[in-house]
């Protein structure tokens, strides 16, 4: 993550605030914080291993910088910290994920459908309230607590509520059904399976709902709330039960 640190740098973009670096960005285009007391093992960890850890972990560390821990995560680098305890709106981690630095958005976009899904306004806006909050990183391992997905509880109600009026029992453009779990994982005459449970992100039915497919017609009628198509994703990864 330093290469837009130092461009920015070079470019004069930075203002000196009690030491650290910070950007001089339109805060104004942020998502407002959560407006309650934020979880960090249930609601901030979970967000660094599914969007940051990959590349800024103990296998791989991008830029130097490591976010799997409390040590590496807070540790200031070269050009100041990442995370301003009590101050969201000058933390540069805040300015990078909601991509208010040019060339600078983590994760980096991709060209591969499904993969470097930014983060939602619903998670930069967690992210947002636990600085605020004093960014408290509890010490030890952090053991977070993931909800099992089901089709009936967590996926048809979307389904039923943006997909089912064409691909349902009534009308199944394509051959592919979204009333019933079994209707999903068969999938349709145009993709085949719609479900690769080894590789979620890569799933059609993740790219299609995530608005990536740009062969489809009308992409823009088959995408669901970034929410909502990241449910989806997680739902395959937990084994689309």
């Amino acid at each position: 993550m330093n290469t837009p640190f130092r461009s920015a740098l070079a470019a004069g973009a930075v203002l000196a605030l009690a030491g650290a670096t910070v950007w001089a960005v339109d805060t104004s285009k942020l998502p407002l914080p959560t407006p309650r007391k934020v979880d960090f093992a249930k609601e901030i960890y979970p967000i660094f291993v599914e969007k940051c850890i990959s590349c800024h972990g103990p296998e791989k560390q991008k830029g130097k910088y490591r976010m799997d821990t409390k040590e590496h995560a807070m540790k200031p680098g070269s050009d100041g910290p990442f995370f301003i305890p009590g101050n969201s709106e000058k933390s540069p981690m805040v300015h990078i994920v909601a991509g208010l630095i040019e060339e600078g958005l983590m994760p980096p976009p991709s060209d591969k459908p499904g993969e470097s899904v930014p983060l939602t306004k619903e998670q930069i806006s967690l992210l947002r309230a636990w600085i605020d909050q004093g960014a408290v990183w509890p010490e030890g391992e952090i053991k977070m607590a993931v909800k099992e997905l089901t089709f009936t509880a967590d996926i048809k109600p979307l389904f039923d509520k943006s997909c089912v009026s064409c691909h349902g029992p009534a009308k199944a453009e394509g051959g592919f059904k979204a009333d019933s779990r079994e209707g999903v994982l068969k999938g349709g005459d145009v993709y085949g399976a719609a479900v690769k449970l080894d590789a979620a992100a890569r799933s059609p039915l993740v790219i299609i709902v995530s608005g990536q497919d740009a062969d489809i017609p009308q992409p823009e009628k088959h995408k669901l709330p970034a929410k909502d198509a990241e449910l989806v994703k997680k739902w395959i990864e937990q084994g689309a039960k």
